[in-house]
């Protein structure tokens, strides 16, 4: 699970980048993505870190009422959509991406925070599992995806982090 905790810019606000999602992928809000061939896809494990997912909407801006699965019931949305094999050409359902290395994090590493050295330490670095959890036995002292800023003080399962390895602003 993920959920954003804050900022390390005074003024908190995100960069938002809005883009169309890559075609036949469930994604959810604060899921990390990448950019790949000109579209959002999910963050996975060594790419540059494009962001965090704010929302979800149509191409038109407007909210979304279902999951996408087939048959799914209007009002059915909670966060989560599947995108049709089509969404980068016809379906065109798109994220409010935050793309600010500013933005800190809490992020569940894939097992125990604290069982490989430093993961719960401030000053190490850790890669993605994949597009919501850290993979925990990365961390280290040398670069990854994101920075870690220590243990959550509201959820000793997670780690506070941001983006380190930006595909936007580098490293």
């Amino acid at each position: 699970m993920t959920k954003k905790v804050g900022s390390l810019d005074s003024h908190g606000a995100p960069v938002i980048r809005k883009a169309v999602l890559a075609n036949s992928i469930t994604v959810a809000e604060l899921d990390s993505v990448q950019f790949t061939s000109g579209f959002a896809a999910l963050g996975t494990t060594g790419a540059l870190v494009a962001g965090h997912v704010m929302s979800l909407s149509t191409n038109n801006g407007v909210g979304l009422l279902t999951t996408g699965a087939a048959g799914a019931a209007v009002g059915s949305f909670v966060g989560t959509y599947l995108t049709a094999s089509d969404n980068q050409t016809v379906g065109l359902v798109k994220a409010d991406i935050d793309i600010s290395k500013s933005s800190l994090y809490s992020m569940t590493p894939d097992v125990a925070i604290g069982t490989t050295t430093g993961s719960n330490l401030v000053g190490y670095h850790v890669d993605l599992a994949d597009e919501d959890n850290t993979d925990e036995s990365t961390a280290a002292t040398t670069t990854a995806q994101y920075f870690i800023w220590g243990v959550d003080p509201e959820d000793a399962a997670n780690h506070v982090v941001n983006i380190y390895e930006s595909q936007v602003y580098g490293v």
